[in-house]
This record gives C-alpha cells, sequence and structure tokens, in this order.
C-alpha cells in the first residue's frame, strides 16, 4: 500500500525530494567520514531513492562504492565494486546488478544505505518482505541508515523479532 502511493508520486516531487535527500546523504556520510559504502541501486519502477547523483562526489572524495547482487534461490547477497565503468544489467526483479564488478569485503564496509518504503520515528522500517536487509545488517557493524522520501510515521506496529533496528533515517524533510 505505502509502495503504490510512492508509485503515484509526481515525477517533480519525486525529484525535488530525492535531491534533497542525496543532499542530506552526503552529508551524513563527511561526517562519519565513512570510506567504504555499501548502497542500494534503485528499482525505478517502485521509486526509490536514486542515488547516482552522489557516485562521483563520493569517489572524489576517496570512498568506495559497494553494490549487491542476490541470489533469489539461496536468499543471499553477494557484494561488488561499483566503478565508473561497471556494467549494470536490472535481475529478474527489477533491481540493477553489477555484471563486471570485481568482489568487495563486505567487513570493510563502513557505512551500509538501505533503501525504505517506510519508516517511523523510533527508527523502525518497512521494506519489501524479502529480508534481505536484516540478513546483510545483522552481519554487520557498520552505521546503518535507511533513506525514505516520505515524512516519518509516528509508529510502525508489524515490526518483527528479526529486524534490524537503524542508526538513522534520513529524510528529505
Amino acid at each position: 500500500m505505502l509502495l503504490d502511493y510512492r508509485r503515484l508520486l509526481d515525477p517533480r516531487f519525486f525529484e525535488e525530494r530525492n535531491e534533497l535527500l542525496c543532499e542530506k546523504i552526503l552529508a551524513f556520510i563527511k561526517q562519519k567520514e565513512a570510506r567504504t559504502i555499501h548502497v542500494f541501486l534503485a528499482i525505478k519502477k517502485n521509486k526509490e531513492p536514486d542515488l547516482t547523483m552522489i557516485f562521483q562526489n563520493l569517489r572524489k572524495a576517496g570512498c568506495e562504492i559497494v553494490v549487491s547482487k542476490t541470489d533469489f534461490i539461496r536468499k543471499t547477497q553477494e557484494h561488488f565494486y561499483l566503478k565508473e565503468d561497471t556494467i549494470l544489467r536490472e535481475n529478474k526483479m527489477r533491481i540493477p546488478e553489477p555484471v563486471n564488478a570485481e568482489s568487495a569485503n563486505f567487513e570493510n564496509v563502513d557505512l551500509i544505505i538501505v533503501p525504505l518504503s517506510a519508516a517511523d520515528k523510533h527508527r523502525n522500517r518497512i521494506g519489501y518482505g524479502g529480508g534481505y536487509y536484516d540478513r546483510l545488517l545483522e552481519s554487520s557493524n557498520a552505521v546503518k541508515v535507511g533513506l525514505c522520501l516520505s515524512p516519518l510515521l509516528d509508529e510502525i506496529s508489524q515490526t518483527e523479532k528479526w529486524d534490524v533496528e537503524l542508526d538513522q533515517i534520513l529524510t528529505p524533510f
């Protein structure tokens, strides 16, 4: 239901919110002095925040960008460095994934940026229900940041015991 609302977001409002969110995540990365950052690649049909506009700034600052490739059968993710010449191809879920990338050591990641359908003021989140990010987040000591294009909800009642709390949630508001 929340995802349906986001998909209906006017393209002009999406761009404005996305740009504000990108500015906030760049400032957050600088503040945390993160060097290896795990990002998601936006599913365009879901109007997820598009972080591609900050990749060049991150590279200029000496940061390494890491992205995942999902194995839907084993329900796992492999991690790869995203370079300027990395070729991306959409998987069956329309998630862009690296084709020709160098494998990355996930233990070196300082900061993980997570997409959200919605989040609340207590840093609870709603994803897509597959648990991929819960498994990723619980296996890391990195700073965990969620990005949400909508205002934070007062409270999400459908949390589960395996949900991993985020350290920070950024919105354009």
